[in-house]
């Protein structure tokens, strides 16, 4: 399970690549087109359909402790938790986004991140900002859903990512 902001994507993709795992996109499942939430319920059932389907060779990328509770943290045998500063992770997520609004790739399932969508109210930029206080606490709030057996990687900081990178000989 790879947790916190401003890489989760991009790692758990090259880890899946690497090792053969089924890389799960939270935000895939989460996000139905033009941008609707997924009802809770709903969310739960597929993200443990992809969770069976993978015959425990998985990872999940996502935050959504909120909604999934424990689902995916009781059947995760580690945890990575990029806990960059938020101010690097702010400035990753903005230049990402910038790009997929030039760009007009498919992200969150089949939407696309254009520059209304961006400089809204319902924009990450926005979220980010909006909520930076929880986000400083997001430890607090995922490492008692982990069981104690299971380990957590705690990345802090952009080197440290790519000592990681490189530890594993991954690419991005």
């Amino acid at each position: 399970n790879i947790r916190g902001g401003g890489g989760k994507t991009t790692l758990g993709k090259a880890l899946s690549g690497k090792y053969g795992y089924s890389f799960i996109e939270l935000d895939a499942i989460f996000w139905l087109p033009e941008w609707v939430e997924r009802e809770t319920d709903d969310f739960r059932v597929k993200t443990q359909e992809a969770i069976s389907t993978s015959y425990g060779r998985w990872i999940v990328d996502g935050n959504y402790s909120g909604r999934l509770e424990t689902l995916v943290t009781d059947q995760c045998d580690t945890v990575i938790w990029i806990d960059l500063p938020w101010s690097v992770m702010f400035w990753r997520i903005t230049l990402r986004a910038i790009s997929r609004a030039i760009s007009r790739e498919k992200i969150c399932g089949e939407n696309i991140e254009s520059w209304r969508q961006m400089f809204s109210r319902d924009s990450l930029l926005w979220y980010l900002i909006k909520n930076r206080r929880s986000y400083l606490l997001t430890g607090k709030q995922f490492i008692p859903m982990v069981p104690e057996n299971v380990p957590i990687i705690r990345i802090r900081s952009r080197k440290e990512l790519n000592r990681f990178y490189d530890l594993h000989d991954l690419k991005r």
